[in-house]
């Protein structure tokens, strides 16, 4: 197979013979329909959750003919100033691949793998948790042997050990969870350990949860706004991220917003990568000016707003709103002076 024979990353895994799903994980982990990536990788459409000026993407295949072992790629490709993806990138990947692998791409042995490049990542440990349930889920493979004894544990925490719960079968059982779960949850929240708090509340973050979840983690993480807990804050933001604007977060996120005295770097960074949905044009001009007034008393001379700006401005759906509260605010006093840094830096 020749790369110049091909002009796309789906037509060539269709060409070498395999079955494949794509999942994005900019924002997330969701899955993406072929269609749609074909659009995205040919520039005709936007790629929907950009984080720091790339499309990131896990791409998993499989021989046609023989489902058995299934092969995984996570890529990343830049993006252009309008927020398409830059097909020279996407054409090199593919040469990088063709060169190396040929059409050959499952089988025996390390057909799979590719030399050092620039377009391939590592998912962090959790996100690659998170990737492998709902991997599994999408393709009715099983699940981790474990699950059973995360459902015990959360009905029973006094009786197993959380110690021995793996973070894979933490994040295969999430799925699961419905009105019955949600309500042992709320009821048993207070006598699970520290650690599982944390691995069961990053395991939710791509997962739609029961709206009567979604209200008591809404409600516990404006009750640690006001504490020195921000680990736990973070959580809790993370635990509720909705694939769609929710009427309920965005109330809490800018209740939030309002009771944190000192804002910080790692709460704009939770709201940025995880609400970027519940950014409506009023939220989205309190979000800029907590951005504004952190970057201040952080002495990050404008480069933490116009970071947080840049990065979501690349979002289809929050470009307008982003420009138009630019153009509307030169001229505040609390965001003249980044607004200008930022025009200036993008000259």
């Amino acid at each position: 197979m020749n790369s110049q024979d091909i002009h796309s990353l789906s037509e060539f895994l269709l060409h070498a013979g395999t079955d494949y799903r794509i999942f994005d994980l900019g924002r997330g982990v969701y899955p993406v329909d072929s269609q749609t990536f074909l659009d995205i990788e040919n520039g005709k459409v936007c790629p929907p959750r950009p984080r720091q000026q790339h499309a990131w993407y896990a791409v998993v295949f499989w021989n046609t003919n023989a489902q058995t072992q299934r092969y995984i790629w996570f890529v990343k490709f830049p993006l252009d100033e309008q927020g398409l993806l830059i097909q020279a990138s996407r054409n090199h990947f593919l040469q990088i691949i063709v060169d190396a692998l040929g059409n050959q791409i499952t089988g025996e042995g390390d057909q799979e793998r590719l030399p050092d490049n620039p377009y391939t990542f590592t998912p962090t440990q959790q996100q690659m948790a998170q990737f492998s349930a709902i991997t599994r889920h999408a393709l009715s493979d099983p699940k981790h042997p474990g699950v059973e004894h995360v459902f015990h544990y959360l009905k029973t925490p006094s009786v197993i050990d959380w110690q021995q719960l793996p973070v894979q079968a933490i994040a295969d059982a999430v799925l699961e969870i419905n009105d019955a779960t949600a309500n042992t949850i709320i009821q048993q929240l207070d006598h699970y350990s520290a650690p599982f708090i944390d691995t069961l509340l990053s395991s939710l973050e791509s997962v739609t949860i029961p709206q009567k979840l979604t209200q008591y983690f809404c409600e516990k993480a404006i009750e640690y706004s006001k504490t020195a807990d921000k680990p736990r804050l973070y959580g809790y933001l993370r635990a509720i991220s909705q694939p769609a604007f929710s009427a309920e977060v965005n109330k809490c996120i800018n209740e939030i917003l309002d009771n944190t005295e000192q804002p910080d770097m790692d709460l704009l960074s939770v709201i940025a990568a995880r609400h970027d949905v519940q950014l409506d044009l009023l939220t989205a001009q309190r979000f800029l000016e907590v951005a504004a007034i952190t970057d201040k008393a952080g002495n990050y001379n404008h480069q933490l707003f116009i970071g947080l700006f840049t990065d979501l401005v690349q979002i289809p759906s929050l470009r307008r709103t982003l420009l138009t509260l630019a153009r509307a605010h030169q001229q505040s006093p609390t965001m003249k002076a980044p607004l200008a840094a930022l025009f200036k830096q993008a000259r």
